[in-house]
């Protein structure tokens, strides 16, 4: 049965991400091919399971993140949804990682496109914004199929590793604000 506080992806189970879902997200998250092209500095099960615990909050500024399974399997495949939230605001950075043996299939586009129709449905927000290292070309063409409009590149914005980096900045409006098509 579908989660009604999560998006819907279809043909996928999808539900909260819970500290039960730790190892299996540590089995690709903490990948060299995973944490090359992101900041993240989660270096083991326990790093996630801190990420995990702050998504539990009651806080509306909290982190959101849904883990997306094989319905039949139960595999995790991605996890998805949003950090940097401002309930003031009404905005949030969405992130998304998908199993690498997943890639280049249109994983990565759909939970995207999912985390956005719930975000601004469901939450009411008015704007999504993404961020990718300069590198990332493959998280750019999926922000780019879900109508991201690049805005800008941030200066030193990040740390990745230990040194400042540069990251593109994208930002998605809902529909109505703007032409695209989620």
């Amino acid at each position: 049965m579908p989660d009604a506080s999560a998006p819907e992806v279809p043909g996928y189970q999808v539900s909260r991400i819970t500290l039960a879902d730790a190892d299996d997200w540590a089995a690709f998250a903490l990948l060299p091919e995973m944490l090359r092209l992101t900041s993240s500095t989660a270096a083991s099960v326990d790093d996630l399971r801190m990420m995990i615990e702050r998504t539990l909050s009651d806080d509306p500024n909290a982190p959101l993140l849904f883990a997306l399974r094989e319905p039949v399997s139960g595999l995790l495949l991605a996890t998805f949804g949003f950090h940097t939230v401002s309930a003031l605001n009404k905005t949030a950075e969405v992130t998304y990682s998908v199993r690498p043996e997943r890639w280049s299939k249109g994983l990565a586009t759909a939970i995207c496109r999912a985390a956005l129709r719930w975000a601004f449905e469901v939450r009411g927000w008015v704007r999504v914004q993404a961020t990718t290292l300069q590198a990332h070309a493959a998280s750019q063409r999926v922000l780019a199929k879900c109508g991201f409009e690049l805005e800008g590149r941030l200066r030193n914005f990040r740390l990745v590793r230990g040194e400042p980096s540069d990251f593109l900045l994208y930002a998605r409006v809902p529909p109505g604000s703007q032409d695209a098509v989620l």
